[in-house]
């Protein structure tokens, strides 16, 4: 009876102890966010955001370019990812991604792509969709986005994305 009262206690130790360490990171929200997760891990850019601007490959902070014909979201962090997805036509809906031809500057088609250490991945046809929850080009775009996307060797999981300009 002893052994069974000890058990008991430990295994509720345990518990409490594995509960109360366990901490889920701050998703961020809000103007100028922009979080997913890639293949579990969250993902948020590193550093400032900067509305309209070109986002260098290999670089830190958010871009988000609108203009009528295309919308492109891209978000790097230089210790890891590089993450963009480009829309046409945008406007409130939801899009599939087509096969994305590796050209970051492309913005004659809907597609993302993603470096992660130096390896590219790439969108193919409805791997994934990007949607407008609110589609202004003057700002306040908010939307969410999943997509899978492959190299030749591996696949990769982007989930729970969201962005808000």
């Amino acid at each position: 009876m002893k052994t069974l009262k000890q058990l008991l206690l430990y295994s509720l130790l345990l518990l409490i102890f594995t509960n109360g360490s366990c901490v889920k990171p701050e998703i961020p929200t809000g103007d100028n966010s922009f979080s997913c997760y890639i293949n579990g891990e969250l993902f948020v850019p590193k550093g400032s955001s900067d509305i309209g601007s070109t986002l260098p490959i290999n670089s830190d902070g958010l871009i988000i370019s609108e203009n009528e014909s295309f919308f492109q979201a891209s978000a790097g962090n230089q210790e890891k990812y590089l993450l963009m997805f480009n829309i046409v036509d945008w406007d409130e809906s939801t899009f599939n991604l087509s096969v994305s031809d590796g050209n970051y500057y492309n913005h004659n088609i809907s597609h993302a792509m993603l470096n992660v250490d130096g390896i590219w991945y790439h969108s193919k046809d409805n791997s994934g969709t990007v949607t407008f929850i609110e589609a202004n080009i003057e700002g306040n775009t908010t939307g969410t986005f999943e997509f899978t996307l492959y190299n030749e060797n591996d696949i990769i999981h982007v989930t729970d994305g969201n962005f808000d300009d």
